[in-house]
């Protein structure tokens, strides 16, 4: 479809001119049909698909966090790490039990004196390896519990983001469409005033040409919105968008208190991990040592009655349990190193988050300075200069296509601005803190 309409194009282009402005209607004509077939226009406000209900247009920036971490703290993959976070809590109750039950033993003897009995013999705990345990169960549930806590810092930030993509993306669409709308009425007004003479046929090969660029850019902001709204689907498990959030709420300060007084997720659990290979490595050598056994019974040897005592120890000839020991102590250097790597790479990462938000920041606000007051009566303006003939078709278009670029600058810096805000938080293990203060 998509050929033939620019086949079309290169055969109006050499057409006479009133055949060009009979053209010019054909293909808007054709264009619509053709988006119509392929995928409609969503208004901002709604939600593309076959079964899209319109999601109510309100800004209210409590509904939307609140809608933000139901949506995330809902996913079937932080469900289940809730349960193995559970899975953990049990795992660290039973690494504080004791390491060895007490036996019960009897024997016997077929002699001419019978002799039997019963024993009861405990292994003791003599270097105190039930202490290491709970404390290595302690470390591997916390480590879990932050686990968690990084995965949904993660999963909210690629929420915001993906929700930040589809709307920019939205906003992009509509001024694509507004755009388009006002090219179509040009080319109505150039069939009018071509009637009467007042345009010549370049204004019409002009419009045209316009046109088909609109028409061009819609149809990629279309893909780029569809596949927005796909991504934010799948990040938030949602098709239905209750409310936005108010333009105020990424606006903020960065003060340099708030960077030294960051929870750092990231290191804790760098420090968590180093911490759990310590652990782990006084337990690989308290393996090297051995526990005594020592048993006590009764019985009777005859018709005389017997008490018994016995003591056992391993002998750590085979397996001396070196090896564990030794592999123990090298988990621990490398926990250190990337304990210091991690801090290295945090330490840059929200230094350069942080520089790279308040610059946008600065930009967006100079510019909202610049030209808010602008492009408010531009449009207006441009269409009462071209009707009354105080500006030429190409100046008209030429001031058109300049509008809409600021436009579509200010949308997209705006994007950048909210990415880079949620990339501080991210850095800085605040977004579901940020998301719950507002």
């Amino acid at each position: 479809m998509r050929n033939r309409l620019f086949k079309f194009v290169l055969n109006i282009m050499s057409m006479p001119f009133m055949n060009c402005c009979f053209g010019i209607f054909l293909l808007i004509s054709l264009a619509h049909t053709t988006i119509a077939a392929g995928t409609a226009v969503t208004e901002p406000g709604q939600i593309s698909s076959k079964s899209s209900r319109t999601a109510p247009e309100k800004n209210n920036s409590r509904q939307w966090a609140q809608w933000i971490l139901a949506q995330v703290h809902s996913l079937p993959s932080l469900q289940a790490m809730e349960y193995g976070t559970l899975a953990a809590s049990e795992h660290r109750y039973a690494m504080q039990k004791p390491l060895f039950n007490p036996q019960l033993g009897a024997f016997y003897t077929d002699k001419d004196d019978e002799e039997y009995g019963l024993v009861i013999s405990q292994t003791i705990d003599w270097f105190d390896k039930r202490s290491a345990n709970t404390r290595l169960g302690q470390v591997d549930y916390e480590l879990l519990v932050l686990k968690k806590l990084l995965a949904t810092e993660n999963k909210l930030s690629e929420a915001i983001l993906a929700y930040i993509e589809y709307s920019m993306s939205r906003q992009l669409l509509d001024v694509s469409i507004k755009q388009e709308k006002l090219l179509i009425k040009l080319s109505a007004d150039l069939k009018l005033r071509e009637a009467t003479g007042d345009v010549g046929q370049i204004d019409a090969e002009m419009a045209y040409l316009s046109l088909s660029q609109s028409l061009q850019q819609i149809s990629l902001i279309e893909i780029r919105y569809r596949k927005a709204f796909a991504n934010l689907q799948q990040s938030l498990n949602s098709s239905e968008i209750p409310a936005h959030p108010e333009s105020s709420i990424w606006i903020n300060d960065i003060a340099q208190s708030d960077i030294s007084k960051q929870r750092e997720l990231k290191i804790q659990y760098a420090k968590k991990l180093l911490e759990q290979s310590v652990s782990q490595s006084k337990i690989a050598l308290l393996n090297k040592k051995v526990n005594p056994t020592i048993g006590l019974g009764a019985g009777r040897d005859g018709s005389e009655d017997t008490i018994l005592f016995e003591i056992s120890v391993p002998l750590n000839v085979r397996n001396s349990f070196s090896s564990e020991y030794s592999s123990a102590l090298h988990k621990v250097n490398q926990s250190e190193f990337e304990l210091k790597e991690e801090q290295r790479l945090l330490k840059n990462d929200i230094e350069q988050s942080r520089i790279n938000y308040q610059q946008l920041n600065h930009r967006v606000l100079g510019w909202q300075k610049l030209t808010r007051s602008r492009l408010k009566n531009s449009q207006k303006l441009l269409n009462k200069q071209w009707q009354s003939g105080d500006i030429s078709t190409s100046d008209y278009l030429f001031s058109l296509k300049q509008r809409t670029d600021t436009l579509i600058v200010n949308i997209e810096l705006n994007a950048e601005m909210h990415k880079a805000w949620v990339e501080w938080l991210l850095a800085s293990s605040q977004v579901q803190q940020w998301l719950k203060r507002l």
